[in-house]
This record gives C-alpha cells, structure tokens and sequence, in this order.
C-alpha cells in the first residue's frame, strides 16, 4: 500500500475528477480519517490508503474509476475505499457537518468535489473508534490536536460531546476508559510552549487551562 503525501493524494484526486469529467459526472465525495488530515490540517503527514464516501448511487462508479487509477500507478485496488461508511454518524445533516475542501480538476471543470467533516464530527468520529490503550498512536495524538482546536474545557465533557454525533458515547465502557490518558496527555500539550498549535481547515484555538 502506497504511503500517500498530502501532494500525492491530492493529485491522485485530480485524476479522479478528470476520469468523472470523462465520463460525464459530477461526484460528490467525502473523505475522512489520515487522508482528511493531511489535507486540511498541519498535524499528519501520510496515510496509507483514502477514507473516502460517495453517495450509495455514485459509488459504484468511483470505485470504478479508483480501481483505472490503481492500475495506472500499480496501486492496490482499494486505495480509494467507503470502509469507513459504517463509522458515520446517523445523527448529523451532512452539508451542517462538512466543508467544501476543493473541486477537481477544477472549479470551471468540476468532476469531484471533495468534502471534509468539521472538526467536531473528526473528532467524535476519532474518539469513537480509539482503541484501548492507544497512548503514543497516531490516532491518539490526533485525537489530542483536535482536542485543542474544538476547544474542550474539562475531561467531564469529553463524553457528551462525543454523543451530539454518536448517542452511544455515553455507554461506551471503552472510551470512558481512555478519558485519565487523553485528558492527561491533552493537558501537557496545552501547557507546553514546544509544541506547534495544531491546524484544522484554517482552524487552531488553545483553551483556558485548568
């Protein structure tokens, strides 16, 4: 599986939205997880494969176009997949819950048009599906830099945010499990002057310590 830089991603979507303008579509498409990240934010760097979702009707088709892609650069077939289409959250508007990140190949010429989620869905979304001790993981450490740019005040509200997206997050024995590590972790970052204030689509806040 190809490592993808935020250049190579970004050009393996320009080739997408052309192949669409070819066949005379276009798509919708929004992508999430490393591959959102190292498109909008300054704190992940590559990703092995793309988290990417069309609608149910399109999708066919961009897997479609993703596998011509593949072949093209001896890729494997499912670097552009909709696996992560089980993690989303029945409980939000899609168009409240992201931005328009960029169309391909162009905005006079559109064939793709790329979403990405808001900070806040990223971050539920994340917090969802941390896996137990995940200290020092990337996932972990985005899920410190989203911290700080959602701005969450106290661990006691790490939770009810979690379920505005995910209703579940209140029974969720294993990301209750995770709060002493995360809130601790997120609290040594806040406090350090080393460290770069994380990005996130032109966001980036440090809140109140304490």
């Amino acid at each position: 599986m190809p490592t993808f830089t935020k250049a190579e991603l970004s050009q393996a979507l320009q080739e997408l939205g052309e192949l669409c303008v070819q066949a005379g579509k276009v798509i919708d498409i929004a992508v999430y997880g490393g591959s959102c990240l190292i498109l909008v934010s300054n704190f992940r760097f590559g990703s092995e494969d793309v988290d990417a979702v069309a609608a149910l009707e399109d999708q066919p088709l961009v897997d479609e176009l993703s596998g011509k892609i593949a072949l093209r650069h001896g890729w494997p077939p499912d670097w552009l997949n909709d696996g992560v289409r089980t993690y989303l959250s029945p409980a939000v508007e899609s168009h409240d819950a992201h931005e328009l990140f960029a169309t391909y190949p162009n905005e006079s010429n559109p064939g793709l048009r790329v979403y990405v989620p808001i900070p806040e869905y990223m971050l539920a979304m994340k917090l969802m599906a941390l896996r137990i001790a995940p200290t020092g993981s990337k996932d972990f450490e985005d899920i410190i830099n989203l911290l700080q740019i959602v701005g969450i005040a106290s661990k006691a509200t790490i939770v009810e945010f979690a379920a505005r997206f995910y209703p579940e997050a209140r029974i969720s024995a294993k990301l209750r499990l995770a709060l002493d590590d995360l809130w601790n972790s997120y609290q040594a970052k806040v406090v350090s002057a080393v460290h770069e204030s994380p990005e996130y689509l032109g966001r980036s806040r440090r809140p109140p310590e304490g």
